[in-house]
């Protein structure tokens, strides 16, 4: 398997409906939306089943409000591992790496 990397940008819906209630008066979305937008958005990109991969390892050091611009930066190494950087407004959101099974 050869090395990739490179950047996707998109938006999280501000009506997404994981977001209702998660929490009322500052709404954010859940770190499992982000997990799956990171799968959704990478698989085409990479052409691999990251539904297979396991997660080795996972940060949410920000909150994300609903209707957010971001940036995901990902790099595709030798083994197959992809570590990922989810990014807005200069902040990360969340990072981590998947690993295949």
């Amino acid at each position: 398997m050869s090395a990739a990397a490179g950047t996707v940008g998109f938006r999280i819906p501000a009506d997404h409906p994981a977001c209702d209630g998660h929490f009322p008066g500052f709404p954010v979305v859940p770190g499992a939306v982000l997990l799956d937008e990171i799968l959704s958005r990478l698989e085409p990109v990479l052409a691999i089943d990251l539904y297979g991969c396991r997660l080795s390892a996972a940060k949410f050091p920000a909150p994300l409000p609903p209707g957010s611009e971001v940036s995901l930066d990902y790099r595709l190494d030798e083994r197959g591992a992809v570590q990922f950087c989810l990014a807005s407004n200069g902040r990360t959101v969340a990072s981590g790496t998947l690993v295949p099974r």
